[in-house]
């Protein structure tokens, strides 16, 4: 059974998500990572760490701020934004439930934690995509026939009691690069630091259990003379200790019937602390999923932070962990999806950076070097306006020289500094003759 014939019409296809069941549990959301190798890799969890999820929420938040696009290609070879093409009315509201950006956020995240992210198309009765949908990956699965005559042949979705067959024409599989150990699949950067991921949460751990068992000093009470009660009579002097000396009542005076030895033991807040311990997997999580820890918020980098590196922190987590990404999944797109709404080999999906903020200055520089370009004649108008994501007319397909310039062949150059010569030699041979 298809994809197609199993959802249908629109409004088939809504009701017919809605009986698959969407579980409602952390796995649902890509979660917990697959477990790999042995140990601590068994419990290493991508999205309960806080410092991947201070990481994977930047990009989450920042991903979606480059609106997607579809751009064609004219005669002059210049790109141009197609903002009323079908696919980018779709990409803008993929359903009746939530908006583009939700459905990017929901990709990146799966995205960056486990290596592939998945879009289900719907179509109508006709063929056409007429609503995209986000599935979490960890209900997704590609199959293939044993004998490999196809690299994939459908892909189970295993969202209620049986799975549903999936074609390969109706979803859009992202990949993050390719998982060696099996290329059908791409391979999350979080699976090279699973090791510093089960570091951090153990210490995480250790810290909140001093906390509940001993961030409040154990008291032992040692009688100097011996005691002979029951274990029922010491268990009672302890939960009378309790209740005088605990919760409010903490620092209250005590007063023993008999010589009685107080001792007080404790973690000091040297002994507590974590902190070296813990940076090294915020530095290496924010490393590989190339988002500075100081615009994640990390302790990691705040300590060295100032509001001037901040800036440039921010410009560089755009331009080496955002912009690789857009392109990456503008690629399979334009691949994927493209194709279902425009045959023209010349247009392509790409994410519309020109009013992302962090980058305003890098478009300054840009525009002050395609204006002296222009004002040169070195480029055309129609050029740097293409350049620049501006709209492009007719009148823009000119060179602009300056008036005081006059265009002359290298013949023409010699002979003008041939008569230049004469004339000043001419010169210099009336004012060496001498006067009567």
């Amino acid at each position: 059974m298809s994809f197609i014939s199993t959802i249908g019409a629109p409004a088939r296809g809504f009701k017919a998500l809605v009986r698959m069941a969407w579980p409602n549990s952390r796995r649902a959301f890509g979660l917990p990572l697959p477990p790999v190798g042995r140990g601590y890799e068994r419990h290493a969890s991508a999205l309960n760490n806080s410092a991947v999820i201070a990481c994977v929420n930047w990009l989450a938040r920042t991903f979606p701020e480059a609106p997607l696009a579809v751009t064609r290609c004219d005669e002059r070879g210049a790109r141009a934004i197609q903002p009323d093409h079908e696919l980018a009315k779709l990409l803008r509201r993929p359903n009746d439930f939530y908006s583009g950006p939700v459905m990017l956020m929901a990709l990146i995240v799966d995205y960056v934690t486990s290596g592939n992210a998945y879009w289900l198309k719907i179509r109508s009765r006709t063929g056409r995509v007429v609503q995209l949908w986000w599935a979490p990956q960890s209900l997704i699965e590609p199959r293939w026939p044993a004998d490999g005559s196809r690299f994939i042949s459908h892909y189970d979705y295993r969202a209620g009691a049986m799975p549903v067959r999936i074609s390969p024409e109706d979803i859009v599989h992202f990949r993050f690069g390719l998982d060696p150990a099996n290329p059908r699949k791409g391979l999350s950067p979080l699976a090279s630091v699973l090791r510093e991921i089960f570091t951090d949460d153990e210490a995480a751990g250790f810290s909140a259990s001093l906390l509940k068992n001993l961030g409040v000093p154990g008291v032992i009470l040692n009688p100097r003379q011996a005691f002979g009660g029951s274990d029922e009579e010491l268990d009672l002097i302890k939960q009378k200790f309790r209740e005088t000396f605990g919760g409010d009542n903490r620092g209250d005076v005590m007063l023993m019937r008999g010589p009685t030895d107080v001792h007080v033991l404790s973690f000091s807040p040297d002994q507590m602390n974590l902190r070296d311990l813990r940076r090294v997997p915020e530095e290496r999580v924010s490393a590989v999923l190339g988002v500075p820890a100081i615009v994640a918020g990390l302790g990691a980098g705040l300590d060295r932070s100032t509001f001037a590196n901040m800036a440039e922190a921010r410009e560089m987590a755009y331009e080496s962990g955002i912009i690789p990404l857009q392109r990456l999944i503008a690629a399979e797109l334009s691949k994927q999806l493209l194709p279902d709404f425009d045959g023209d080999e010349r247009a392509r999906v790409e994410f519309d950076l020109k009013d992302v903020r962090v980058l305003q200055e890098d478009r300054k520089v840009l525009a002050e070097r395609l204006g002296v370009l222009v004002q040169r004649g070195v480029m055309k108008r129609s050029e740097a306006r293409a350049e620049l994501g501006l709209p492009v007319t007719p009148g823009d397909d000119v060179y602009l020289v300056p008036r005081t310039l006059a265009e002359t062949g290298a013949t023409g150059l010699r002979g003008k500094l041939d008569l230049r010569g004469r004339t000043n030699a001419a010169q210099a041979s009336v004012e060496q003759q001498p006067t009567h």
